[in-house]
């Protein structure tokens, strides 16, 4: 039988009525939780819980498909995420995996033939969720029948379009890093070599830094604009919106307030951007709480820092509203550019010579104006 019910538009949504209907179908609604927050590594497991009556984990790895008429689960993706839910901690006893894909015979019977393999290895059990499998779960289900369909009529209300520019046409990421090569050369006159490198160090620290020390800038720093529009037909009330950077690829975050001591008091009151170094995050809140209103938009600026190796950055991010919530993720490509400085240090055995390079930050001093 054709099922009515019809799968979440998204994957965000996907999680969470796995969350909720899983956590009914387990017995414990009230603990079953999503894993970690977007951005961080995983494990190959989304939503995890304790069944009612069980000592171990369970989980699920949730793999909502874009086109779900026609996407399929395959075997390539089951490995990789067997392989991930391998290193979760504490060991799982069961695995799931959730899909909105349609049933498919050969791809039911290899996850039976992974579950055989798994259990007598001592792993945990893998079970399968296909769309219909999920339909006929969340009819035989109340609570998650009841929250399900007046979810989707919800979602039909409130809607909102969140879009990022970086400073160039592209929306890359372009840091400026410092390029230091250090030449390792042999020392062949120690007396001469040793009176250069101590006039050298004396001029380096013997810059007059002033009563407060000249005011420098970080190159590394990268601009993102976020507009946040709300696309739906109901105003957004006692909101906020929430960035959280990839903890792996991002080295340091800051928001566009004022570093000005003297100007920080009177600037406060205006303030609708904080950043959390330590968890590398962004919170905007309008100012005075204001709702946004339908085919209105709020636009922030923030700023994030790469670390030297990162090819690409995400960035999850979170609307939360009264009656609203929407999650997602942006990815971008970062493409630094290098400032380059030569170096020579004398060594004095020859095995000692050798080429070195450092990536650090490219830090100026800037020049006030008269």
């Amino acid at each position: 039988m054709k099922k009515s019910i019809r799968p979440p538009e998204n994957w965000q949504d996907f999680e969470s009525l796995c969350k909720k209907l899983f956590g009914e179908v387990w017995g414990c609604p009230y603990t079953i939780k999503k894993n970690g927050r977007l951005g961080q590594p995983q494990a190959g497991v989304d939503v995890y819980g304790k069944p009612k009556g069980e000592e171990d984990y369970w989980a699920i790895q949730c793999k909502g498909k874009d086109n779900y008429i026609n996407s399929k689960l395959t075997k390539k993706e089951i490995n990789e995420e067997i392989e991930k839910a391998l290193t979760f901690e504490p060991k799982l006893k069961v695995y799931a995996f959730a899909t909105t894909a349609p049933k498919d015979v050969e791809i039911e019977k290899y996850v039976r033939l992974k579950d055989i393999e798994s259990t007598k290895k001592g792993d945990f059990e893998i079970i399968l969720y296909s769309w219909e499998d999920i339909a006929d779960l969340i009819e035989e289900h109340r609570d998650t029948f009841n929250w399900y369909v007046n979810n989707l009529q919800f979602k039909e209300q409130f809607d909102t379009e969140v879009s990022f520019q970086t400073e160039n046409d592209n929306n890359v990421l372009i840091p400026k890093f410092l390029k230091t090569t250090t030449n390792y050369i042999k020392r062949l006159e120690p007396e001469l070599s040793n009176n250069i490198f101590s006039a050298v160090q004396a001029q380096l620290f013997s810059v007059n830094r002033g009563m407060f020390g000249p005011q420098k800038k970080n190159h590394g720093w990268c601009k993102l604009s976020v507009a946040i529009f709300n696309s739906g037909n109901k105003v957004l009330e006692d909101w906020k919106f929430w960035l959280s950077f990839d903890e792996d690829t991002v080295a340091k975050v800051d928001d566009d307030f004022t570093n000005d001591i003297l100007m920080y008091k009177e600037l406060a009151k205006y303030r609708t951007t904080w950043a959390y170094e330590d968890e590398k995050q962004i919170l905007f809140r309008p100012l005075d709480n204001s709702p946004l209103i339908q085919k209105d938009s709020k636009v922030f600026e923030c700023y994030c820092i790469p670390k030297y190796d990162s090819k690409s950055i995400k960035i999850g991010w979170q609307l939360l509203a009264r009656d609203f919530d929407l999650e997602g993720v942006a990815e971008f490509e970062v493409n630094p550019k290098y400032e380059t400085e030569v170096k020579s240090k004398y060594v004095d055995n020859s095995e000692d010579v050798r080429e070195e390079i450092e990536i650090s930050d490219y830090i100026t001093t800037i020049e006030k104006e008269d």
